[in-house]
């Protein structure tokens, strides 16, 4: 039986669709040959697809749920005409608070398209739970929308960890060093100096405050700190978890050990 495609709803970032996609070629066991990778259908719709924080925040009210909707739609129709089987994954954290996912499966099922969608925190969780059982504190980075919505922090309590996050006041520095418009991980590519420093600097505040690890919980994050560990600090990059899990259900036999 042939192995289903994987499809990546990108554009949100671009980059993270663009490192999604890498990881899963490189976490991907082959024979050597082009042929044995996956096909993958990446599109890169960011103009489609608002802001995801802006609207958590109340500052757009258009909803990226439905963009992404029509990506998918896209995916579908390509899917179909080669007679393909396929799962997806959104590579974005915002995205998957409850009030742009919910509404983003409910249309793809209003519509007819059957791709399953992985839960990028789920994955992360599981993720966490097979590599570094023994984690009790875990810190947290991520936009003021993910931030806002608690989504992290009630996973974490569901599967008996502790959340540490940033001080309210430097959630700001956080968010310049993703949202910048001159420096920030969004605008500059590859990442600048300024916000791979300022990434850093606020990992290393968490440890302070007693996190064992750091989810990088923006996938504009492990662009600029994409090491496994910094000082000492254990990194989590969520979407590192989500090309594995694309991998393993899309064919587990081709799943590259950790």
């Amino acid at each position: 039986m042939d192995d289903k495609a994987i499809v990546i709803g990108g554009g949100v970032g671009p980059m993270a669709g663009v490192a999604l996609h890498a990881l899963i070629i490189e976490n991907t066991l082959t024979d050597g040959k082009d042929q044995g990778h996956f096909d993958v259908q990446h599109f890169s719709r960011s103009a489609d697809i608002p802001d995801r924080t802006a609207f958590l925040t109340g500052s757009d009210a258009r909803n990226p749920a439905e963009g992404m909707a029509r990506t998918f739609r896209c995916a579908w129709a390509a899917l179909s005409a080669c007679g393909k089987q396929g799962v997806g994954a959104v590579p974005c954290n915002t995205f998957h608070a409850p009030a742009i996912f919910d509404p983003f499966l409910r249309i793809l099922e209003r519509e007819g398209i059957r791709i399953p969608v992985l839960h990028l925190l789920d994955e992360t969780m599981r993720f966490i739970d097979e590599a570094y059982p023994g984690l009790r504190r875990i810190g947290v980075l991520s936009t003021s929308g993910t931030r806002k919505t608690g989504i992290y922090r009630d996973l974490l309590a569901a599967n008996g960890r502790e959340l540490v996050e940033l001080p309210e006041e430097r959630q700001a520095d956080l968010q310049d060093a993703i949202y910048n418009p001159e420096w920030g991980a969004k605008a500059v590519c590859p990442v600048s100096a300024r916000s791979r420093e300022l990434m850093a600097e606020l990992t290393g505040l968490l440890a302070a405050c007693g996190a064992e690890a750091v989810i990088l919980g923006c996938t504009e994050l492990p662009l600029g700190l994409p090491g496994k560990s910094l000082n000492g600090i254990l990194l989590i990059n969520p979407v590192l978890a989500l090309a594995r899990a694309l991998v393993r259900e899309a064919d587990p036999c081709k799943l590259k050990a950790l």
